[in-house]
């Protein structure tokens, strides 16, 4: 088969493989096309080296090549967990135009669920979980959302310990949470959540999007990390992505 290189050919190639093509989908959008993004190994490199991260989901043979290139190499997290931090080249506005067009041809979510979707929301400003309550709800139900079957209900939260002890007694579907206030220690809630409870249901951490804050979320165990100010439409996307992942398990 001939080859048919987008970039210039790297001296290392990282095959990611993501359970759908959803959680393919959220990663590019959340992290790579921002540019950057840390890679736990424990193969050896070094600063300045070219690689390829190989992204592709389960059961589907596709490959989508994205151009990097090492920035450091070392440890992150408690427990230290060793990696590199990747920089992905996607100034060339021809790779990201092809790289997108191949991750916008996966096949759209089928959202399909004939039960109503649960979205607990853990923020201590009142105003502020009432504007993510009352967007995702006016989202669903455009019309362009009418394959929303089910009802999405939202429940909100000002407390850590409510919160636990709700998603504890189940019924949550997606999880969305404050990071960092005086309140709400979000990092530990999320590996609280993740240690005792569940490694499966969805969980969006909110942040104002300090060195760090994206990192720690993620290492937490966040499935997604969304900035503030919230754009709805960002956050409504992810979570139909979330959906459509909860619905082919």
């Amino acid at each position: 088969m001939r080859e048919n290189r987008q970039f210039q050919r790297a001296s290392a190639v990282i095959k990611v493989n993501y359970q759908s093509q959803g959680a393919l989908k959220m990663d590019y959008a959340q992290n790579i096309s921002r540019g950057g993004l840390f890679l736990a190994t424990n193969s050896a490199f070094q600063v300045g080296q070219q690689i390829e991260l190989q992204l592709s989901t389960k059961g589907n043979t596709q490959v989508i090549g994205v151009p990097g290139l090492v920035r450091w190499v070392g440890e992150r997290g408690t427990p230290p967990v060793k990696g590199i931090g990747v920089q992905f080249q996607l100034e060339d506005s021809l790779i990201r135009s092809r790289i997108e067009n191949m991750i916008n041809a996966l096949e759209e979510p089928q959202l399909n669920q004939q039960n109503d979707l649960q979205i607990f929301i853990l923020e201590p400003t009142e105003f502020i979980a009432k504007m993510y309550a009352d967007g995702i709800i006016k989202m669903s139900n455009l019309d362009e959302n009418a394959h929303l079957q089910g009802a999405v209900k939202i429940r909100i939260f000002s407390k850590v310990a409510e919160a636990f002890d709700a998603i504890k007694k189940g019924g949550c579907h997606i999880f969305i949470t404050e990071l960092k206030s005086e309140e709400i220690d979000g990092v530990a809630l999320i590996k609280k959540i993740r240690s005792e409870l569940t490694q499966e249901m969805p969980i969006f951490a909110i942040a104002k999007g300090y060195d760090g804050d994206r990192q720690e979320a993620i290492q937490a165990g966040a499935t997604a990390f969304l900035n503030k100010p919230v754009q709805m439409k960002t956050l409504f996307n992810t979570l139909l992505l979330c959906v459509q992942d909860l619905k082919s398990d």
